[in-house]
């Protein structure tokens, strides 16, 4: 081939030979074929009636194409070239319209050739219609497929939106290395189709709304990640789950979460917490169990929970930090931390006020180990009165360690004194003291 162009319509994309410039097309022509060196004169005939010879080249505008002299079959239009002429291996005619191309080789004489149209082009050349005007429905390229009237197809590169639906029909797989941008995706059937394989998955799916399934919705073994919060109007399904496998586990410890327990000691199935594969605590229709007796704790002594509300409580044994047992009691006005008192007054009790009364009835504690009538009121009304147990005591004057202290003529304020009368003793010392004023001993409150 030589370095030589064609020269292409200005209203169309389609290669061909110029129709308003043979000279220059026809002599692009021959230097595809002869190389830089153009043929002789004598070789070659502008659409003359004389002189042609096997083997001359012959321009016929009509057709828009070049023939070869070669004594064969007609391929010429009426009026132009007669007989004895064979297309030149280019293989694209120009005309206006399609309907002009189906006439080239349909008359000779002025009468039908065989009656069928398009029978002046050959199998496998192009037609090139070039309308007046650029974008015109008539701006296409032909190829001639058969030696029938129909056996013309266009081949021309179609126009933005003008490709249908039955030329995506496709009836094997396509690779596309290209985006696509659409607005709907549809399944020609339903439930027939998948997106993706077992084997060749998708990489990312990005949407804004939802994902609807008629049917569970299976998530592979690799899980599902959640980034953001999830809300959801149906129920969450998971499998049963096992205690060194729970259903529910986190990323970082698989063998803890939550599980089934479908035989727990409660003989009822159980929701179950385990860590690190220990399962810890079931929870069922009867209540809330350890997953092994008498092995775990609920809070310590350092995490403890704040307080702990129940109908009943059984066990082998409890503690508590403080060391008295007291009781909610209404008081005639507010008291202090080791204020003695007596049943009497306008409420239930009051501050003792005579020296040695039998009717000493306890101290006030801040603290008690064990609070008993705990919603009978606030402390300022219904303080707590230490029946029994260690608390701070107000005692005026010296004390001796293991003096029994009994009520003095001071309201609420006791003193240590050698007695007999054991309904006038509010408790004993547990420690000296020899400040004169009133100060907080630390006594055994009883009747000791």
């Amino acid at each position: 081939m030589s370095d030589h162009d064609f020269i292409l319509p200005a209203a169309s994309s389609t290669l061909a030979v110029a129709r308003t410039n043979w000279n220059a097309s026809l002599n692009a022509v021959l230097q595809n074929y002869y190389g830089a060196a153009l043929p002789a004169a004598a070789d070659v005939n502008d659409e003359g009636t004389t002189g042609l010879v096997d083997g001359m080249l012959y321009r016929d505008s009509a057709n828009g194409v070049v023939y070869v002299r070669d004594s064969g079959a007609f391929k010429g239009q009426t009026g132009h070239i007669t007989r004895n002429f064979t297309r030149v291996g280019i293989g694209t005619r120009l005309c206006n319209n399609l309907v002009g191309a189906s006439y080239l080789g349909y008359f000779e004489g002025g009468k039908p050739m065989g009656g069928i149209k398009f029978s002046g082009i050959e199998v496998g050349e192009l037609v090139c219609t070039v309308g007046n005007s650029a974008g015109s429905a008539n701006n296409r390229l032909y190829l001639k497929s058969a030696n029938t009237a129909a056996g013309i197809v266009d081949v021309s590169i179609p126009p933005d939106g003008g490709i249908g639906v039955a030329k995506l029909n496709f009836d094997s797989a396509v690779d596309a290395d290209v985006n696509f941008t659409m607005r709907n995706l549809y399944a020609k059937a339903n439930n027939n189709y998948d997106i993706g394989t077992a084997s060749i998955q998708f990489r990312d799916l990005f949407l804004t709304r939802k994902i609807h399934s008629k049917t569970a919705l299976a998530i592979g073994n690799a899980g599902l990640t959640i980034t953001g919060p999830t809300t959801s109007s149906g129920i969450y399904k998971a499998p049963n789950g096992v205690v060194g496998a729970p259903a529910y586990a986190f990323t970082n410890a698989a063998t803890s979460g939550l599980f089934k327990s479908a035989n727990s000691t409660q003989g009822t199935t159980s929701i179950s917490t385990t860590v690190g594969g220990t399962q810890i605590v079931n929870a069922n229709t009867r209540g809330i169990y350890p997953g092994t007796t008498a092995t775990f704790d609920l809070g310590g002594l350092k995490d403890a929970w704040r307080s702990m509300h129940a109908t009943n409580f059984y066990g082998q044994a409890t503690t508590a930090l403080y060391a008295d047992l007291a009781e909610r009691f209404e008081a005639d006005e507010a008291l202090e931390e080791g204020d003695v008192v007596m049943i009497g007054g306008e409420k239930e009790i009051t501050k003792t006020d005579r020296e040695s009364t039998p009717e000493v009835f306890g101290v006030i504690s801040t603290q008690p180990a064990y609070a008993m009538n705990s919603e009978g009121g606030p402390d300022e009304t219904h303080p707590y009165v230490a029946l029994v147990g260690k608390v701070p005591v107000k005692v005026t004057g010296k004390v001796l360690k293991g003096q029994r202290l009994v009520a003095s003529s001071q309201p609420g304020i006791a003193i240590a004194a050698e007695t007999k009368n054991i309904f006038a003793v509010v408790g004993r010392a547990l420690e000296s003291s020899e400040e004169l004023g009133v100060k907080l001993i630390n006594a055994a409150v009883g009747k000791l």
